[in-house]
């Protein structure tokens, strides 16, 4: 039996998971059959609900069908937790980064911004009021990985290394080198150049990954459901066996099976 690799939580970390859907009810009628999520509107902001596994929130959701939104998409996003977050967009900035939205306060929860890298990909970061004490135990329903696909991975990753202090892990692959971000020696997150079957418009972006019991099971129920599996299921050896999907309003996210422990 291997050793479980050690996970990072706390400041460098990703902490946080939200769709931006066109079309809440499908979207959570989706998720719910897939993956036995629960939607559940917040109180206090409209249009928001909480994805539920049982008594606890593993993400956000957010209706982006009205004008004000500008016809963004249906996407998955990310949120990453920071110190400070006015510091960070200053420090990203400098970096070559692109404000997208300026720095918010979320009442009782932190501040956040959210960027695009200078290769292009969305991110958010966020200061919580009160950080992650102990490593995330992904169960299935659980989010258990964030994955970058960059379209200049060298610049992502000189980016990401200076504004959050990750330090990149390459690792040969058969379809060529992958790189684990680590934050204070534990795994945060990964990453590699986009594939070259992906098509040319679809530009950088961070994909996650989501904890699924069957991953075979799962690729079906998503079909059953009007999503769309992009390719079959593949297998990475020691880590586990994945796909990615598209849900019934166009976002994009995975589904993995981890490999035994």
């Amino acid at each position: 039996m291997s050793e479980q690799p050690k996970v990072a939580f706390g400041p460098g970390s990703f902490c946080w998971n939200e769709l931006y859907t066109t079309d809440l009810k499908k979207a959570a009628k989706f998720y719910e059959k897939v993956l036995g999520w629960k939607f559940v509107p917040h109180g206090e902001m409209g249009g928001y609900n909480m994805i539920m596994v049982g008594d606890r929130a593993v993400g956000g959701a957010m209706d982006i069908s009205k004008p004000e939104f500008g016809g963004m998409p249906s996407c998955w996003g990310y949120y990453i937790d920071v110190e400070d977050c006015d510091q960070t967009v200053e420090r990203a900035t400098s970096l070559g980064a692109e404000v997208m939205r300026e720095p918010a306060d979320v009442p009782e929860v932190g501040r956040f911004a959210a960027l695009k890298d200078p290769a292009g990909a969305a991110i958010n970061v966020i200061a919580l009021k009160q950080h992650a004490n102990e490593p995330p135990c992904p169960v299935p329903g659980d989010f258990l990985w964030v994955e970058l696909l960059s379209r200049d991975f060298s610049k992502a990753a000189k980016f990401y290394s200076q504004l959050l202090g990750w330090q990149g892990i390459e690792m040969p692959m058969p379809e060529g080198v992958y790189t684990v971000f680590q934050s204070k020696g534990a795994n945060a997150g990964g990453g590699m150049p986009m594939p070259a079957q992906v098509p040319a418009e679809v530009p950088s972006h961070w994909v996650g990954y989501i904890h699924v019991a069957d991953i075979d099971k799962s690729a079906e129920a998503v079909k059953a459901a009007g999503g769309q599996v992009l390719f079959p299921v593949m297998e990475v050896p020691n880590v586990g066996r994945f796909t990615q999907i598209v849900d019934p309003t166009g976002a994009v996210v995975a589904l993995m099976t981890p490999a035994p422990m």
